[in-house]
């Protein structure tokens, strides 16, 4: 049990660490994807933080809704704060749905509510009226995976069918996050599948094998995944130097700058002309400097910069390499 206090311990660490990396990136790019982000691993650190009541407080306890461990078909099951384990996933699950509906510019209200409507109600139900069995709660742990599931294949539904070739650059970028996130829902399902219905519960209730339904080991290593992940852009974020982009034209700054000019530009219908000269903007080049490099007139640098600045809403350059960053 020591040694799981400390597993635990590390897995709030983890997540809470997360969200604030998300919050600094959210405060420096105002992306709101970072804030859903953000929510998401905030609603995590809440499900493990159940952990504490549930395993470490009241093992063994009775509780006026009858003993915590249950019996069912010769199995021991330790299941405690289910329903508060709806209101956390819900948050997890809503978090992550917002977070691709934001990097595809849904605007449907209740297509975006959807999933966690979905996931709401049928938790409710399998908790209310399935019988807390094996099946019962392979069922009620498994609503998770199921909308995620459904989510990373609305995300290749989308990839499939779009027939805008740079949102499929901007999704083959992270196949590899998309991969792995497929490999570890799998694996919660497995979990909870090996645990329910093939572990002897002797082993369970002896403490022989760790058994936690709503802490699921595979579930925790897909947290730590995304964490990784999202740090890891944010971090690359902060490297930008998010107002005052380093004037050198680093490696890093032409990148990223070079990665996201497509998408921008046709989110904003820029000519080739304006696109040159924004890219020569957010390296953080005047106008003088520009018309040098450019062989172009002063005059007709100021036009293409007050061009871009109209079509794209932006008062100033600052507010220009803002938004640029947030939809790159």
């Amino acid at each position: 049990m020591l040694l799981l206090f400390y597993y635990t311990l590390l897995i709030l660490l983890v997540s809470i660490t997360a969200a604030a990396f998300c919050l600094s990136g959210y405060l420096v790019s105002h992306r709101r994807m970072l804030a859903f982000a953000c929510f998401g691993f905030l609603s995590y650190f809440f499900d493990v933080a159940l952990v504490f009541q549930d395993d470490f407080l009241l093992r063994g306890a009775v509780v006026a809704d009858g003993p915590i461990v249950h019996g069912a078909g010769g199995s021991v099951y330790f299941v405690g704060s289910q329903l508060p384990s709806v209101i956390t996933g819900a948050g997890i699950l809503m978090a992550l749905w917002l977070c691709i509906c934001d990097f595809f510019e849904v605007g449907n209200k209740v297509f975006k509510a959807a999933p966690g409507i979905v996931f709401v109600a049928g938790s409710l139900a399998l908790y209310f009226f399935i019988e807390n069995d094996s099946l019962g709660l392979f069922l009620f742990y498994g609503m998770r995976s199921l909308v995620m599931i459904w989510m990373l294949l609305y995300v290749a539904t989308r990839y499939v069918g779009s027939p805008d070739g740079t949102v499929r650059e901007r999704l083959w970028r992270y196949r590899w996050f998309y991969a792995g996130t497929w490999i570890f829902v799998m694996a919660v399902i497995a979990e909870n599948a090996v645990l329910m219905f093939i572990v002897d519960p002797q082993l369970v209730s002896s403490g022989s094998v760790p058994f936690f339904p709503e802490r699921n080991f595979a579930e925790n290593a897909l947290m730590l995944w995304c964490a990784g992940f999202i740090c890891a852009g944010c971090w690359r974020l902060f490297s930008l130097h998010f107002k005052t982009p380093p004037a050198d034209d680093g490696e890093k700054t032409t990148a990223f700058i070079d990665n996201g000019l497509a998408s921008y530009r046709e989110r904003y219908a820029l000519s080739a002309r304006e696109t040159e000269v924004l890219r020569e903007v957010l390296l953080g080049k005047d106008n003088q400097n520009i018309a040098s490099d450019m062989n172009l007139a002063l005059s007709t640098v100021k036009v293409h910069v007050h061009n871009i600045l109209h079509k794209t809403n932006q008062a100033n350059r600052q507010d220009l390499m803002r938004d640029f960053r947030m939809h790159s």
